[in-house]
């Protein structure tokens, strides 16, 4: 039984390979996470000696704030993130995207391999294993978008619907053209939230707005899948969490990660991959949910 998607909601990820939440965000959760994302940016850039008008991209974002730790289970999308994917999650990705104006002088294609920003799946370097000519169902992500993105080149991301069926080496065919009509400019108001399949192909409108893009991005896949921007999460940062936060940061019951059936040595086993008790509590929170709506 589902927690929170609804039949449409649920058909319409498995056809287009993602949805839209509007209103996901409160004006003033919208605002608490803007100032957030500036303080943060400010810090890491003038670090980092980052030019203000470029684009700047914060990886493993929840480490920097409270407020940005506490979207990993924001309770408005945990539960559409466990109903379309399971509850043995962890967080694989999360980071800030602050893509500044930039110069309408210059000749934009839309996800051209030459663009600033090309046609793309994500995917690990050596990319996912092809089955069935298509990438199977990893990962999930979620996209917070919290500047106005109504107005088309405001920087907003592109995807093509339904292209998480197709084969991923058409995108890489430079014969393969994408049916316009299958291309989605996400416009969308500040608040908005997208839960997408990552193997969508995406891409981004350029920045010809007078304001700077701002969104957060969190990554979702399987426990028993490597983390894509950080390995371990540290300990103090842990200490802090509660059970769910602590396993979507990859981390068991305890920081033992292998088991031994019954303590013999030749048979180690992953709890990422066998979990203990323990070391899903998402599992509980989600039948607890559905109890709730009976």
């Amino acid at each position: 039984m589902a927690i929170a998607i609804t039949e449409n909601q649920q058909n319409q990820f498995d056809e287009d390979g993602f949805i839209l939440i509007e209103d996901a965000l409160s004006p003033d959760h919208v605002s608490c996470l803007l100032q957030v994302i500036d303080t943060v940016y400010e810090r890491c850039r003038n670090k980092h000696g980052t030019s203000p008008s470029a684009a700047y991209q914060i990886r493993n974002a929840i480490t920097h704030h409270t407020e940005l730790l506490a979207l990993i289970d924001y309770p408005e999308i945990l539960p559409l993130i466990v109903d379309v994917l399971g509850v043995n999650l962890q967080i694989r990705t999360s980071h800030i995207d602050v893509r500044p104006p930039m110069k309408d002088t210059i000749d934009y294609k839309l996800g051209s391999s030459s663009s600033f920003f090309p046609w793309h799946a994500d995917e690990p370097d050596y990319g996912y294993p092809i089955t069935n000519g298509i990438i199977p169902f990893c990962e999930v992500k979620v996209g917070y978008y919290l500047t106005d993105l109504t107005q088309h080149n405001s920087g907003a991301i592109c995807v093509v619907r339904g292209s998480h069926r197709c084969s991923p080496r058409l995108i890489n065919d430079p014969d393969y053209a994408i049916d316009p009509k299958d291309i989605v400019e996400v416009n969308v108001q500040p608040g908005t939230a997208m839960l997408w399949r990552t193997a969508l192909w995406h891409c981004l409108t350029p920045n010809l707005s007078t304001q700077t893009r701002k969104c957060l991005y969190y990554g979702y896949s399987h426990r028993w899948l490597r983390p894509g921007d950080y390995d371990r999460q540290d300990s103090e940062l842990l200490a802090h969490c509660t059970p769910v936060q602590r396993q979507l940061l990859g981390s068991n019951a305890t920081e033992d990660s292998i088991t031994y059936e019954n303590g013999d040595l030749a048979h180690p086993a992953s709890r990422f991959w066998r979990p203990q008790s323990g070391d899903v509590p998402l599992e509980l929170w989600a039948k607890e949910q559905i109890n709730q709506k009976q």
